[in-house]
């Protein structure tokens, strides 16, 4: 019953995306059958013809096969046309057997005219009109040259009740094809309109985007430019030249910033997201980030407050990479829209355990800054937004960090809600749930302190001349004996050639001409000589998305770096490397 004749079903078809063709189609054969059905109530009633009952009981049920043509075996138009032909053969026979032109009939050539041009499109629906014109002209031109032919209606009551049944029935079918049609183009105009709203709504934050964008990339840029040739012109004082290079360095790490936050949508616009679990510790996440903030962090005389005492377990398994990007995007929000100086960032974690595995936690981040109006908080999670752009809010930015934390923590099955007052502060509160472990550092991951690279041998492939010369002064600075390779065939050839245990590593570019770094790590992995092709290799790339990383293990490497290289993360990538291999 809660079904009843499976009118659910079929409100739910004529919502659906088909195609409006076999709608209409599938309407009008339920309206034949119902308006057929009446036909039958009514003859029986009226005691009509047996002879002309039974053609109508034929149509009926002639109609259920169409249909199945039409749903089960999926050919909607063999099924319009079959139903038009069908049509054209029932009512002519129907014309002479009920009255001719003195009866209603010639009200139902009139909805067969009209129905090849409702439930067929193309040539088809020409084709099909024509023929109809023919046959329907035809046979009213037969039934007035031979009127012998025609079966005429006894008594004028029975041919006014069929004329009014036919005005009925014929008026009710085209009514709901009609009415459906209306209801059909009006929902649709409100779809185009709405999806046109939306996208002028995202062509113009994607415009004011770019103006930001613009604005946040020369910042930066004028920046390395006017530091490099003030730089250039006082060589000799130390002082300036190493002030100069540090504005430098933290111009370009804020450039680096945006351009991985536009890389970061584009990959979650094609659905590319997906979860790299690991054993990560999440508080020393957080004493990372507050120490990579650090400088702005003491610059507005802020004071960072945190609260881990509710944390049993802060060795969990999680995406490192997401984890990172919520919790920086959140906590450098905080720093940047602080009050200008003074002021407390206040986070905290609550951890409620759910059984021996599972914990749930919870991750408060609070500041004391400028608050978001009621207005833009309704869309504060959309890419491209930003309450006031770089020249009215004095800070830099390009409108994608908190959509880009928001799809993160949706991504590790979290929820992310935000709530801020004007002049009193902005709370972000996350919450998700992860696997828990009791211990943490690994004996080996201990021991990375140990570890020198004094004396190492490293092959640094690489196709371009400045990527190759900054990568080999990096290593040559920790310790590392270097040599070169340009493609992946010479960096193949050179570990092929070499002797045993000649390389401790090679850092190794992905995309470079002749071949590229995933191919000459295969290949170098299909050498005979087990010490030659198990040789570390870490791939070196400006590849920054998940999959890139992914790829790389697949094809046999062993770690990664996203370029610029940052020394720091190439010490702990590679004492990592050698530690497990």
């Amino acid at each position: 019953m809660s079904d009843l004749f499976g009118l659910k079903r079929f409100k739910r078809f004529l919502l659906s995306d088909v195609e409006l063709e076999q709608k209409l189609l599938i309407l009008f054969l339920m309206s034949s059958v119902v308006f057929s059905f009446c036909s039958i109530i009514i003859s029986f009633v009226i005691h009509l013809d047996s002879t002309m009952l039974l053609i109508t009981v034929v149509t009926f049920l002639c109609v259920p096969v169409c249909f199945v043509i039409a749903q089960n075996m999926r050919k909607p138009k063999l099924a319009a046309i079959i139903t038009i032909l069908m049509a054209y053969v029932f009512f002519p026979v129907m014309f002479f057997w009920s009255g001719g032109i003195h009866s209603g009939m010639p009200m139902w050539f009139l909805m067969c005219i009209t129905l090849p041009w409702i439930l067929v499109r193309g040539k088809a629906s020409i084709v099909l009109e024509i023929i109809g014109v023919i046959i329907f002209t035809a046979t009213i031109i037969i039934s007035v040259i031979h009127p012998e032919f025609v079966h005429p209606i006894s008594g004028e009551y029975r041919v006014a009740v069929d004329i009014i049944q036919s005005l009925y029935l014929v008026g009710g079918i085209i009514s709901s094809i009609y009415k459906f049609q209306k209801i059909s183009y009006e929902s649709q105009n409100r779809r185009i309109k709405d999806l046109l709203e939306k996208e002028e709504r995202a062509t113009r934050a994607k415009g004011e985007f770019l103006n930001n964008m613009s604005h946040d990339i020369r910042t930066p840029m004028n920046a390395i430019l006017g530091f490099s040739a003030l730089a250039k012109k006082e060589l000799d004082n130390k002082e300036n030249v190493k002030e100069y290079l540090t504005k430098i360095r933290t111009s370009g790490e804020y450039l680096l910033a945006l351009i991985n936050d536009v890389l970061d949508m584009s990959q979650m616009d094609n659905d590319k997201m997906e979860l790299e679990l690991s054993k990560i510790n999440l508080l020393k996440i957080f004493s990372d980030i507050i120490s990579i903030l650090e400088y702005q962090i003491k610059s507005k005389n802020l004071e960072i407050r945190t609260d881990f005492s509710r944390v049993k377990h802060p060795w969990i398994e999680s995406d490192l990479i997401k984890v990172k990007k919520i919790l920086m995007n959140l906590i450098s929000n905080a720093v940047k829209y602080s009050k200008e100086t003074g002021g407390s960032i206040y986070i905290s974690v609550i951890e409620n355990e759910k059984d021996v595995n599972t914990s749930d936690f919870t991750i408060m981040i609070r500041d004391e800054g400028r608050g978001i109006s009621p207005e833009f908080m309704e869309k504060i999670f959309l890419p491209f937004e930003r309450e006031n752009n770089t020249t009215k809010s004095g800070v830099m930015g390009s409108g994608l960090g908190l959509t880009i934390a928001k799809k993160c923590v949706e991504c590790l099955g979290g929820t992310i809600e935000a709530e801020s007052k004007l002049n009193v502060g902005t709370g972000f509160t996350i919450k998700f749930n992860a696997i828990i472990f009791e211990n943490g550092e690994s004996e080996a991951l201990s021991n990375l302190e140990t570890i020198s690279f004094d004396g190492k041998r490293v092959l640094v492939v690489e196709d371009n001349e400045l990527n190759i010369e900054i990568a080999c002064r990096l290593l040559e600075d920790l310790g590392f004996k270097t040599e070169r390779a340009y493609n992946g065939q010479e960096a193949y050839d050179a570990v092929l050639n070499s002797s045993e245990d000649y390389y401790d590593l090679v850092y190794m570019d992905v995309m470079m001409p002749v071949l590229d770094g995933y191919e000459a790590t295969k290949k170098i992995r299909k050498i005979e000589n087990i010490q030659k092709s198990g040789v570390p290799i870490i791939a070196m790339t400006a590849n920054v998305f998940d999959e890139d990383i992914k790829k790389s293990i697949e094809c046999g490497m062993n770690g990664y770096i996203t370029k610029p290289l940052v020394a720091e993360d190439v010490i702990k990538e590679t004492k990592r490397v050698l530690i497990f291999n």
